[in-house]
């Protein structure tokens, strides 16, 4: 809805005006209305308003005044309709300079009402279709730059482009918020219906933040499984609501809480001096999610409360029979893997009323195999080995709980340790980038092709990326964009036909590629190459 406000220092005007027409019918709300121009003012201060009809000639504070005052001091943005006498015309154009949207004489008439609302409602949805297509641009430039910080990797410009948009970069923490896996109603829908609800949650974060929303993340690149958003807390945030920082996270929880359908976690990475060290936020949130066990079923896991529980001589973890275990995974030995998962099952059988407690010698598993993982590659990336050895059987395994898949997910992980020490980047990446260059256009994925390949697809996706320098789904795009150029010159097709003929089946997430890769619309590219423009 359009808000409105009406601003007349004749009662019997204001009630008329509202009376008048079914303003809803037509898309517009009357969110207020005041008697004089310093009444307007005071509401404007205190809430946000589109559009005001103002009477021109009111005591102390004309509409002009108002007008002008508005425009100068509170919004650019907010229009006006002005009412005036037939003889105050001329009056009424010094307005002009100011954007006013019309005038309606008096006595107002239904007809000129209506068609004056409804030349503003034209002009309104042109100027927020051009401003939503420009904040989008934006945002995913300031995304980009993000995602550098996020991954360590210290750039000025980066830095400075994502300073310039924050409300604050001292004291801040990564959130990451991500739907909890382990229940059904999330775990039945479909990716689309999964992508659909994470875009339920990032926009109800942006909502909830207002001017703010620079401070919601999320990760365009990110993996098939992932359907997490991304906050970047800060401390003016809190500040400005006057609460402390625990009171403003809760109350954002239950804010967002009630817009979702689904059940999600907050997982809430270290504080940091600087944006700068952003990324050791980012890593601790993912180690808060890998541990989320000892949240105790609380819907926010502070990394700072689990912390301590890492070190393992605090932890009623049975080291031995673990460690046992562990050594047979390391040294890829499966038959010792049966036989030990075997009595660690007998052991879980006894602790069956302590179900924490299997879930402390589970995450012990997880922490060590983690460290023995960036061992054999010191550059390996907590995220990514936290990625991979969460996939698939591990999940069912701490979900389902049975042998059968914690013997599965042994064995994967003990043959995904044997492949990171000998396979060669020879070979199997000449046969994926062979994949690419023939069947772009088809349903490619690291899944499918570490299927046709008989190689751990996370393992895949890894020394992919060590070979070419960026993940398989960049690279993947990278190429189908290029084909789309060619398509975009040699062709009059329609976006949507070039998008599905070079592999994208969403035409948006192609656009939104387009732009990435070449900072133009392919609308725009094909222009601008046709008139011989492009730089």
């Amino acid at each position: 809805m359009i808000k409105v406000m009406i601003v007349d220092d004749e009662p019997f005007i204001r009630q008329g005006l509202k009376i008048l027409i079914d303003w809803e019918q037509y898309g517009f709300l009357i969110s207020g209305e005041a008697g004089t121009g310093m009444e307007a003012i005071e509401l404007m201060e205190r809430e946000d308003f589109d559009l005001l009809i103002t009477d021109i000639k009111m005591p102390k504070m004309s509409g002009i005044e108002l007008i002008e005052y508005t425009y100068n001091n509170i919004s650019k943005n907010i229009r006006f309709i002005i009412l005036s006498g037939f003889y105050e015309f001329e009056y009424t154009k010094k307005a002009i300079k100011y954007d006013v949207s019309d005038y309606v004489l008096k006595p107002v008439q239904r007809e000129d009402l209506i068609r004056a609302l409804e030349d503003y409602k034209e002009q309104y949805k042109k100027r927020m279709k051009e401003q939503n297509m420009v904040e989008f641009s934006e945002k995913i430039v300031f995304d980009r730059n993000l995602s550098i910080l996020l991954k360590g990797k210290y750039d000025k410009e980066a830095y400075d482009y994502v300073v310039n948009h924050l409300t604050d970069s001292k004291d801040i923490r990564y959130i990451n918020m991500d739907f909890d896996h382990s229940l059904e109603p999330f775990t039945e829908l479909c990716d689309k219906a999964k992508r659909k609800a994470q875009g339920t949650l990032y926009n109800s974060l942006k909502d909830y933040l207002k001017n703010y929303w620079y401070h919601s993340y999320i990760d365009i690149n990110n993996s098939d499984n992932d359907y997490s958003v991304g906050f970047i807390y800060a401390r003016n945030l809190a500040k400005l609501t006057g609460l402390d920082e625990k009171n403003y996270i809760y109350n954002l929880y239950r804010a967002l809480s009630s817009q979702v359908p689904y059940k999600f976690v907050m997982y809430i990475g270290q504080k940091v001096d600087d944006i700068q060290n952003l990324s050791e936020s980012y890593k601790s949130a993912i180690i808060a999610k890998s541990f989320q066990v000892f949240s105790e079923g609380k819907d926010i896991s502070y990394y700072d409360e689990i912390k301590s529980l890492i070190n393992t001589e605090k932890t009623p973890v049975d080291k031995e029979i673990m460690d046992d275990l562990i050594r047979a995974i390391e040294e890829n030995n499966s038959k010792a893997i049966d036989i030990k998962i075997k009595a660690i099952f007998e052991h879980f059988k006894e602790l069956v009323a302590s179900p924490d407690i299997i879930n402390i010698n589970l995450n012990y598993l997880r922490f060590n195999l983690i460290n023995i993982a960036k061992e054999l590659d010191p550059n390996f990336d907590q995220g990514e080995v936290y990625e991979i050895i969460t996939q698939g059987s591990y999940n069912e395994l701490t979900v389902m709980g049975s042998i059968n898949h914690f013997r599965k997910f042994a064995h994967e992980f003990s043959n995904y340790l044997n492949q990171q020490r000998k396979y060669s980047f020879g070979g199997v990446l000449s046969d994926v980038e062979k994949e690419i260059t023939e069947h772009y256009m088809n349903n490619l994925s690291l899944k499918s092709l570490g299927e046709k390949y008989y190689i751990n697809s996370a393992y895949l996706g890894r020394i992919f990326k060590k070979q070419y320098g960026i993940p398989f789904k960049d690279y993947l795009n990278n190429y189908r964009i290029e084909r789309a150029t060619d398509l975009l010159l040699r062709t009059n097709d329609k976006i949507y036909t070039v998008a599905n003929a070079v592999g994208f089946n969403n035409t948006d997430y192609f656009i939104n590629k387009f732009v990435q890769s070449k900072g133009v619309t392919p609308l725009q590219y094909r222009k601008q190459v046709s008139k011989g423009n492009l730089e």
